[in-house]
């Protein structure tokens, strides 16, 4: 693969800074618990779901056309 180069000898964090990463205050502290409760459960949980949703819609585009 000669388009891909090295950046740097060692790894880099993917997110250096960011909201959740130092909490100071009782609001930020929420809205992580929320981030991370969405992210972690209830979209892995909604997440079956979505896909048969999906591919009922492309099934549905396909019966049409043929």
């Amino acid at each position: 693969m000669k388009h891909v180069r090295q950046l740097s000898a060692a790894p880099a964090r993917a997110q250096g800074e960011g909201l959740c990463t130092n909490i100071t205050g009782d609001l930020q502290a929420r809205y992580c618990f929320v981030l991370a409760f969405f992210s972690q459960v209830f979209v892995p949980l909604i997440q079956p779901f979505i896909l048969v949703k999906a591919s009922d819609a492309i099934d549905d585009n396909l019966d049409g056309e043929i």
